[in-house]
């Protein structure tokens, strides 16, 4: 049985003893130190060397001391996992992306949430399949500038992936101010986004089933327009069980990033920035891309060039150099068909050619959903072993 050596950071006692009865539970933590100031690089490092280091949980009290220390073991030990303890707000969610931490505890936060992360912590380091590695592809599509047709995209991309057989796609509205998905489905749903988030704790099937609506074989989990503010966490537990239940999640996020935005891009596979051609447009879109940058977000980046015509000044070419982004897919400029659409609650028409751009997207995103294996860790035999489950000492 692989035996996991942990350390909690903490300047907080109270915070220190959560996470250290929280970790004494498991049956998989063979030892845990308790330091009580940010450690040295050269404490750090010699942990690291000795293996005695796979799992960190690092308060953020000091949040400058906490982020080098991370930054630091995130360098120099790769595999180790990292819980973040910090505020909930988007700068701090940010630089933790940047830094490559992707799981937080927010201060304050219950035990049953801080014994939920650890666990799927635990489980990441014991190699079993976890719902974020095997489960379903996450989209996010967001707008460059307000008005350059994300949520519409991404509506006729979930209806579009709905139609591939035995694929199950689910359509989520992250908009709490001025939500469309709804609207754009001609749906008059009873239940909501936040009735989801807030039963997500005890979400089964047959909960689930009476929240979400269905437009043929897409499900949708639309929001309401009460600019609600949503517990740390729940976005995330919410994701877990969209990816353990259906193939590919398509987000709708709001221009404006709040943390559960954040989460979700932390959690995306894909993030879809939507664009025109006009130049207000792209240069709005030039900022929202180097905002998104500074969350660590590059890779996962895309350009969706909406309204596209070959005549315009500013083409596809000119458009990827400036903003810096490979333009994924262009989707040409059909102003009939999208009213046509939305005044039936209805896809395109999949045999035009916006509809056959939409069709090639989600074909795009079905396909690329691959299982893999988990990758099998070998225990690494100490040197020694200087921690045990021992009293709160200091570095």
């Amino acid at each position: 049985m692989y035996r996991i050596q942990c350390c909690v950071i903490s300047p907080s006692l109270p915070v220190a003893t959560l996470f250290r009865s929280q970790l004494e539970q498991s049956a998989f933590v063979d030892g845990i130190a308790s330091l009580a100031e940010y450690p040295s690089s050269e404490i750090i490092g010699r942990m690291l060397r000795l293996g005695a280091l796979d799992f960190a949980i690092v308060d953020c009290e000091d949040f400058t001391q906490a982020a080098a220390v991370m930054r630091q073991i995130r360098t120099e030990g790769p595999n180790v996992e990292i819980i973040a303890v910090c505020q909930e707000e988007v700068r701090t969610l940010s630089e933790l992306l940047r830094i490559g931490v992707r799981d937080y505890v927010p201060c304050g936060a219950p035990a049953e949430l801080a014994r939920d992360t650890i666990e799927r912590s635990i489980e990441k380091l014991r190699g079993r399949p976890q719902s974020a590695r095997n489960g379903g592809t996450i989209a996010a599509f967001i707008p460059g500038k307000s008005g350059s047709g994300a949520s519409t995209i991404t509506a006729n991309t979930a209806m579009a992936a709905a139609r591939t057989p035995a694929k199950k796609t689910l359509l989520l509205d992250l908009d709490r101010e001025a939500p469309v998905q709804a609207f754009l489905h001609r749906l008059h749903p009873e239940h909501f986004l936040q009735e989801a988030l807030a039963n997500v704790e005890d979400m089964d099937r047959s909960i689930w089933d009476r929240l979400v609506s269905l437009r043929n074989a897409l499900a949708i989990l639309p929001a309401e327009a009460d600019g609600s503010a949503i517990e740390g966490g729940r976005m995330q537990k919410l994701l877990d069980f969209a990816r353990r239940h259906y193939d590919l999640v398509c987000v709708d996020l709001p221009g404006p990033l709040d943390s559960p935005s954040v989460e979700v891009l932390f959690e995306a596979k894909h993030v879809f920035i939507a664009c025109t051609q006009d130049l207000a447009a792209v240069h709005v879109t030039i900022r929202t891309v180097d905002r998104l940058r500074r969350l660590g977000l590059e890779k996962e980046m895309r350009i969706l060039l909406n309204r596209y015509s070959r005549e315009h000044v500013m083409s596809r070419e000119r458009i990827a150099g400036l903003v810096n982004l490979p333009v994924e897919l262009t989707l040409p400029n059909d102003y009939s068909a999208i009213c046509a659409s939305v005044e039936k609650g209805k896809a395109v028409d999949p045999a035009s050619p916006l509809g056959k751009a939409y069709g090639k997207l989600a074909r795009t995103l079905l396909n690329e959903r691959a299982e893999s294996a988990p990758k099998e860790r070998k225990f690494l035999e100490f040197l020694y072993q200087p921690f045990r489950k021992s009293s709160y000492a200091r570095a």
